[in-house]
């Protein structure tokens, strides 16, 4: 009898580790930051805020307006608040901002209809000393929720703000 329930409990084990396996989304090569290295990975825990605004028909939709998240590290300490821009900025006063002349690179997440998708993101540090002074790269991977509301926003001007999760992983030029 004890045989058994080994057997039906490795079984389980095998199928739960297959059945993750399996729905975990591979790390597209456009997402990998050539001639970088890893120096942080944080959490985010936050909202990304969409106004309403009108078409060209007078219909009203959603826009994508700012992420408002707090990032924490692997200990759940605040690591980082992310904000608009998109900009990243740590509590010892240096900060990271979207290269305007860089496109961000865009894959859609394992489930796009409700999580925003994952992002490559070529940044500019300020000038101030710490830990994101060496950055060069962002990734938004993982994510969770975030996508604009389905429904289409009823009057002009309408925030909201939508829940999302995601892990960001910051990297410096390798020597």
């Amino acid at each position: 009898m004890l045989r058994r329930h080994f057997i039906w409990a490795a079984a389980a084990l095998v199928l739960a580790l297959t059945g993750s396996a399996q729905a975990a989304k591979p790390l597209p090569a456009e997402l990998q930051p050539a001639g970088y290295k890893l120096v942080l990975t944080a959490k985010a825990k936050g909202v990304q805020i969409y106004k309403s605004v009108a078409d060209t028909d007078g219909h009203f939709k959603w826009m994508f307006e700012a992420p408002l998240a707090q990032l924490t590290d692997a200990h759940g300490k605040l690591a980082l608040y992310h904000y608009a821009g998109p900009s990243w900025e740590a509590p010892d006063g240096s900060k990271i901002a979207r290269d305007p002349a860089s496109p961000v690179t865009q894959v859609p997440a394992a489930h796009p209809a409700t999580d925003v998708p994952w992002l490559l993101v070529k940044v500019i540090a300020d000038p101030a000393p710490g830990v994101l002074a060496q950055v060069g790269f962002v990734q938004r991977l993982d994510t969770h929720g975030g996508q604009a509301p389905a429904a289409a926003p009823r009057r002009a001007d309408t925030r909201v703000g939508v829940p999302y999760t995601a892990t960001y992983k910051f990297f410096a030029k390798a020597p």
